[in-house]
């Protein structure tokens, strides 16, 4: 168990979670100022190990649901999140014991740590698929058997909707519909679990990653070195997972769209070097392809993340304009994401694409 009680650490974490975003998750700045005013006033999440807790021990997911672009508009309210808590133990008829991120990507790595600062509920040293991703069935806790509902949703207007279905991916679409009728952005009270099934199913110590990562972003950035060398260290020293720079440039165009409660864009990319060189990155809500001269070179459930070239600062999709100076990062996902039943879930193929996985270090 440790506090958070340092404001550089919860600067730190935030930048993490957007390299670990790939792109999406929303921007945890709002989220971050939120838990930044709270250390402020002496109110300090708690962040724990999954193996601290009980097996029998109640652990729900505290995320916000909509399109990113619409998610960084929004402030977040203290009485909404206290409220979502006690409907919460009501609806499940329990305390909630502890809460966990559904994904460490982006803002959804913020609000349960927001949460924990202001009611003392700890937060779980884990989540449910070590990135962002654009649907709520595309998790590690769906994957291997919790179930999303029933479920909460509400909005700042003190709106509730209960949920359950019959499937995971039933639960996204409606979800989906309902978030939209909530101006494209809700919190939820989602993947209700025991301690044994976070255990299990989570992918563990991701926390602790996003706040390695943005000291990593940190040291580089104050080193007299390569500003990304000490995050590459860092990356790479995790056994079974590479990192590496895929692409070196300059964004030529890029084009942004929200539909269907999604950011949808492509930006393209030329070589500093050699303008003659290409890159070209997908984005639905995250980075899902990246491609260097017609080729993929990182694939989903891999992560693609754009990094300003000068500061070593990880971009969410939304921040890409024309004429920045970047490099794109790639890194292989965690493990539990590459299983076989893992990629039935999160392979290329589910986001639209037409091909199949390949890991990055074979490309």
């Amino acid at each position: 168990m440790y506090t958070i009680d340092s404001i550089q650490d919860i600067q730190d974490m935030a930048r993490g979670a957007v390299l670990l975003g790939t792109g999406g998750g929303g921007d945890p700045y709002v989220g971050e100022l939120f838990v930044h005013e709270q250390i402020r006033k002496g109110h300090y999440p708690t962040v724990i190990s999954s193996g601290e807790l009980d097996e029998d021990a109640f652990v729900v997911s505290i995320a916000g649901i909509g399109a990113p672009t619409v998610i960084l508009e929004h402030l977040v309210s203290e009485k909404t999140l206290l409220q979502l808590l006690a409907r919460a133990e009501i609806f499940y008829g329990r305390r909630i014991d502890a809460l966990i991120s559904a994904e460490i990507g982006g803002a959804n790595s913020m609000f349960p740590l927001a949460l924990s600062a202001i009611s003392g509920v700890p937060v779980l040293d884990a989540d449910g698929v070590g990135r962002a991703v654009p649907q709520l069935e595309m998790t590690t806790f769906s994957i291997y058997g919790v179930r999303a509902t029933p479920c909460i949703l509400m909005d700042d207007s003190g709106n509730f909707v209960n949920v359950e279905t019959s499937s995971d991916r039933m639960a996204e679409d409606i979800c989906r519909v309902v978030t939209g009728a909530m101006g494209a952005m809700a919190f939820s009270a989602i993947y209700p679990m025991s301690g044994k099934q976070a255990q299990d199913c989570a992918v563990q110590d991701t926390l602790s990653q996003t706040l390695e990562i943005g000291r990593a972003i940190r040291r580089g950035r104050e080193g007299a070195g390569d500003v990304f060398e000490p995050l590459l260290a860092y990356l790479n020293s995790w056994e079974g997972r590479i990192a590496r720079i895929i692409f070196d440039g300059k964004i030529t165009d890029v084009t942004h769209e929200t539909r269907d409660g999604w950011h949808w864009g492509l930006a393209t990319m030329c070589g500093i070097d050699d303008p003659a060189q290409q890159c070209t990155v997908e984005i639905r809500n995250e980075f899902i392809v990246a491609r260097v001269n017609g080729r993929t070179a990182t694939v989903v459930p891999d992560l693609i993340t754009i990094l300003d070239r000068e500061s070593g600062e990880p971009m969410t999709g939304e921040m890409l304009a024309y004429g920045q100076r970047v490099k794109v990062l790639g890194y292989s996902a965690d493990p539990m994401l590459r299983r076989p039943e893992s990629l039935e879930v999160l392979g290329p193929r589910m986001f639209g694409l037409d091909e199949d996985f390949q890991p990055i270090e074979s490309l």
